[in-house]
């Protein structure tokens, strides 16, 4: 109502019918004002519904085509670690693993003095950035022995935890022999993980995956039993029940 008509209702210039009609006619306006108000919330909740489905549906998209990348990667390193390992260094050819050893770091030296039965010290031309604990394998002529290293390498010298058992001649060849596990495993969650172990350190390559399957073939392309015989693995991850998944064929160095 106007400020006049407003004025003239308080002064009773208005009939007392008149009255009435003015305030039902103001009586409905607010209940269609309540209900446009409540019609809106109904729309605004909806919107909001949608928005947040949208959101979810977007944050499930990110986290596939990360984990992909996270396997794409993961796969990417174990094909260029696996073409390190040498036949017959398969530990372990397992339906849902496999262990090897390899080089990864590319160390390698040569004795400069003979070591004969019972040193622990081996003269080097380097042994700089050769970590305590790690595996190293001596070979000379037709002969290899494999020691651990019982201190950090230093510049031309190597200590072995255990003593020689053999005599070993000066020249013999020095390299780093790294353990390498691939495997499948679930957490505390029974989430089931990718994983990566590199001397007895483990990480996760990519979480939350369906299966890994790894299968081995020998240099005629029949199925190898044998971890000696082998010369070609195989892995297949599944992500998701989505039908997400990668293979990927990894030779052996030959």
């Amino acid at each position: 109502m106007s400020a006049l008509v407003t004025e003239r209702v308080w002064r009773g210039l208005v009939p007392r019918s008149q009255r009435q009609r003015m305030w039902m006619e103001a009586g409905t306006s607010l209940n269609e004002l309540l209900f446009a108000m409540a019609a809106g919330l109904i729309i605004l909740g909806a919107t909001l519904q949608s928005l947040s489905y949208f959101q979810q549906q977007f944050m499930r998209q990110q986290r596939e085509v990360a984990q992909q990348q996270d396997l794409r990667l993961g796969l990417d390193v174990l094909a260029q670690e696996l073409r390190l390992a040498e036949p017959g260094s398969l530990i372990t050819a397992a339906q849902d693993q496999v262990e090897f050893s390899a080089n990864l770091q590319g160390l390698s030296t040569i004795v400069t003095a003979a070591g004969g039965v019972g040193q622990t010290v081996l003269s080097v031309e380097d042994g700089r950035g050769w970590d305590k604990g790690k595996s190293v394998i001596v070979c000379w002529t037709d002969h290899c022995e494999t020691v651990t290293l019982a201190r950090d390498g230093q510049r031309h010298r190597l200590t072995v935890t255990q003593p020689l058992t053999r005599n070993i001649p000066s020249g013999a060849f020095i390299s780093l022999r790294n353990r390498i596990r691939y495997y499948s495993r679930r957490d505390d969650q029974g989430l089931l993980r990718f994983m990566r172990q590199v001397d007895g350190g483990a990480s996760v390559l990519v979480g939350d995956i369906r299966e890994a399957r790894f299968s081995y073939w020998d240099e005629q392309g029949q199925v190898a039993i044998e971890p000696a015989l082998v010369r070609l693995v195989v892995v297949e991850v599944k992500l998701s029940d989505r039908g997400i998944r990668a293979v990927r064929d990894m030779s052996l160095r030959t």
